[in-house]
C-alpha cells in the first residue's frame, strides 16, 4: 500500500548550502569567542530567513 500526503523537504537549494558554508567558516575561524558571537548573530538571522522562506514552505505545501 502506498502512503499518501508525505511531507518531504525535496531538493536542498543553494541558499541552504550557502548558510551551511558560512556557518562552517564562522565557527572554524581562529578568532576570539566574542568575535564569533558577533559573527554568528547575522548567521542565525540568515538561517531563520532561509529556513522559513525555502524549507518550511516546501514542507507545508
Amino acid at each position: 500500500m502506498k502512503k499518501k500526503n508525505q511531507a518531504r523537504a525535496g531538493k536542498i537549494t543553494w541558499h541552504v548550502w550557502a548558510v551551511i558554508a558560512l556557518g562552517a567558516v564562522v565557527f572554524a575561524l581562529p578568532v576570539p569567542e566574542k568575535v564569533k558571537i558577533f559573527l554568528a548573530i547575522p548567521l542565525y538571522a540568515a538561517f531563520i530567513y532561509v529556513y522559513y522562506k525555502y524549507v518550511y514552505k516546501k514542507r507545508s505545501s
